[in-house]
């Protein structure tokens, strides 16, 4: 019966001690798996995915970065991070742009795009019920994003 119970506990702290959790990086066009993609998490030691994209981390963590020379790189604290990462390809990332001033034709262009975006209709009734859209992290970052946007581009539609 000891060597039951302490066969029992010792494999429950071998648990404990190896929790882990396996990331898959992919690449957000072709949803193929990303081999060597540099993983830090926290201001632990690099790590690099296997040529299956997969890594194994740690349970719990603050944040996490990955990065590769093809792909852009991406810092996200430990809610943001699923069992999926979709990295961005160098192509499609954007650089840094840098506006000076309003010209009337930007200006113009800005309000066309911010007219697109408050038109686009949007589902709201119940019928329409996206669990998908409820979970998807990055999506509520990106709606966020979109409603400090809208209110920087009132504040200079009053200007």
């Amino acid at each position: 019966m000891k060597r039951l119970l302490a066969t029992g506990l010792l494999t429950i702290v071998c648990l404990a001690l190896s929790a882990q959790r396996q990331i898959i990086v992919l690449d957000q066009e072709t949803l193929a798996p990303i081999a060597g993609v540099s993983v830090r998490v926290d201001s632990s030691k690099v790590q690099k995915t296997d040529q299956n994209g997969r890594i194994a981390v740690a349970e719990t963590f603050d944040s996490i970065t990955f990065s590769h020379l093809a792909y852009g790189k991406e810092k996200l604290a430990f809610k943001e991070v699923a069992d999926t990462m979709l990295m961005f390809s160098n192509g499609t990332v954007l650089p840094e742009l840098v506006v000076t001033d309003f010209g009337p034709d930007l200006r113009r262009a800005m309000r066309a795009a911010h007219e697109r975006m408050v038109n686009t209709p949007r589902p709201s009734s119940l019928l329409s019920f996206d669990l998908g859209d409820m979970l998807d992290k990055r999506g509520r970052r990106d709606r966020k994003h979109l409603k400090r946007a809208k209110k920087i581009l009132q504040e200079y539609d009053l200007k």
